[in-house]
């Protein structure tokens, strides 16, 4: 089993290689070669064997676009699931997580990356798409395209793009027809494919497409222009920034409750835990002291009971210190009423921490404070830093 693992991370890694088919040969049932079994379910391919994988890395190649692939074992073969999608029309993960695909995009030099997509809302191609190539110039707006696949719904738009500069789009507006140019006529939306529409979205950077919108709530469409540009590297820090602030819930109703408040300064809970005399090691020794006397009241005459009380005691001041935290804080329900921004998790809010406070003076003093809180962030934030 070690090598079949073993074997889908090299062949994950190298995207197209002979190594792809020798693992495919190598983990058939019974140690025997067979056809290749292939299926295409909406935009992917599944199959046992690798050439159909191979076809679309050459077609992207081709066309600039992006291959991606995952695999998995099923009932003793090796499984190859397969797509072609527009290049950098998914979202890039810093390092493998389940579910991700890798992919080697033809559109940036043959990048090869892990990956977040949803192959029916990205763009997807199956084999025998269209040999168009997309071109580099972005508008910046983040799309899906309706169930009824007559429209394309904004879902959000990208920081520093055109469409966010314009001002003139927001999420929730429908996209109901394309232009290209300023002047350009103007093709529906529906009876098109989500990828014909992202090509028509697409082109060279400093041309321009003109969308016509339909608005929730409002009569009738309008037109948009906007200029194709193509990504910065000012515009990947700040979506990269933008998906660091979605993390975080502009509310307290999350499990973890941020030290800081949404105008940047420090939670007053926070503050009255770093003001209070307190800490694990006060109340340990405390404990200690006090657990001893008591248990050598109790114990005197018990062999070995002096040595007995001092270790409960001790176990209980540990005890105490950490429930002293607690208390300093103002208690959890302190802790909630002064904090304005939270978290689902302590992951989320390390990675939102250290990317968005570390630079403040008092950021190592809040964080050893929360952590007596929430023990374990100050290595959830040290790893998210690095």
């Amino acid at each position: 089993m070690e090598r079949i693992f073993t074997c889908i991370r090299l062949g994950a890694v190298v995207l197209g290689s002979a190594l792809l088919a020798a693992c495919a040969s190598s983990y058939q049932q019974g140690g025997t070669s067979s056809p290749a079994v292939t299926t295409v379910n909406g935009p992917v391919t599944s199959s046992t064997g690798s050439e159909a994988y191979q076809k679309q890395v050459f077609q992207a190649r081709d066309n600039k676009t992006a291959a991606c692939l995952q695999t998995e074992v099923s009932s003793g073969k090796l499984m190859y699931h397969s797509l072609v999608v527009p290049s950098g029309s998914f979202q890039v993960q810093a390092e493998h997580t389940v579910g991700a695909w890798r992919c080697i995009d033809y559109g940036k030099g043959g990048q090869q990356v892990w990956a977040t997509l949803d192959p029916n809302s990205t763009g997807a191609q199956g084999v025998s798409t269209s040999d168009e190539p997309l071109g580099d110039g972005l508008l910046g707006i983040r799309i899906h395209q309706t169930e009824d696949k007559h429209f394309l719904k904004v879902e959000s738009l990208v920081p520093l793009s055109a469409a966010e500069e314009s001002g003139l789009l927001q999420s929730g507006d429908l996209i109901v027809a394309i232009g290209d140019g300023k002047n350009g006529e103007m093709t529906p939306t529906a009876g098109q494919t989500l990828h014909q529409l992202v090509a028509q979205m697409r082109g060279e950077p400093g041309t321009f497409a003109r969308l016509s919108i339909m608005s929730p709530g409002t009569a009738g469409t309008r037109d948009v222009v906007l200029e194709r540009r193509e990504q910065t590297s000012e515009q990947l820090a700040a979506i990269q920034q933008q998906k660091i602030d979605g993390l975080a819930l502009k509310n307290n109703s999350g499990q973890f409750l941020s030290p800081y408040t949404s105008d940047g300064v420090t939670a007053e809970w926070v503050n009255k835990t770093i003001n209070v005399s307190m800490g694990k090691a006060t109340g340990s020794a405390v404990g200690g002291v006090a657990g001893a006397y008591a248990a050598n009241k109790v114990l005197e005459n018990v062999p070995f009971g002096g040595m007995l009380g001092g270790f409960l005691g001790s176990k209980a001041g540990k005890a105490v210190g950490g429930n002293t935290a607690l208390e300093a804080s103002g208690g959890w329900d302190f802790i909630r009423s002064s904090s304005d921004i939270s978290f689902n998790s302590m992951s989320d809010m390390a990675q939102w921490l250290a990317t968005t406070h570390s630079t403040k003076s008092n950021f190592v003093d809040v964080i050893k404070a929360a952590d007596k809180i929430y023990p374990g962030l100050q290595t959830a934030v040290a790893n998210s830093a690095r």
